[in-house]
């Protein structure tokens, strides 16, 4: 699903120390991905701000690694939907 960003009591969003960080789309995986219940965060950047976007790449990686396999996070550049495959393996 899309997130749809500061619509109060609406959005996802990560802490950052400088503001926050609003993945694009939120997905719960099936079983076969993970436990019950388990939240991909989806994140795509034009290959323009990949660069500027490392804050945000590595917030979301924190937040899918304290979570204890309850959540994943990946972000994609240049059209490469199949990144979110190669993650999920």
């Amino acid at each position: 699903m899309r997130n749809l960003v500061r619509r109060e009591g609406s959005s996802f969003f990560l802490q950052k120390a400088d503001g926050r960080f609003y993945p694009d789309f939120l997905c719960q995986l099936p079983e076969k991905y993970g436990k019950p219940g388990t939240i991909l965060a989806v994140e795509y950047k034009g290959a323009d701000r990949w660069l500027s976007a490392e804050d945000d790449r590595l917030i979301g990686g924190l937040w899918a690694n304290l979570s204890e396999g309850r959540c994943r996070f990946v972000m994609i550049k240049d059209k490469r939907w199949d990144w979110i495959e190669e993650h999920l393996k």
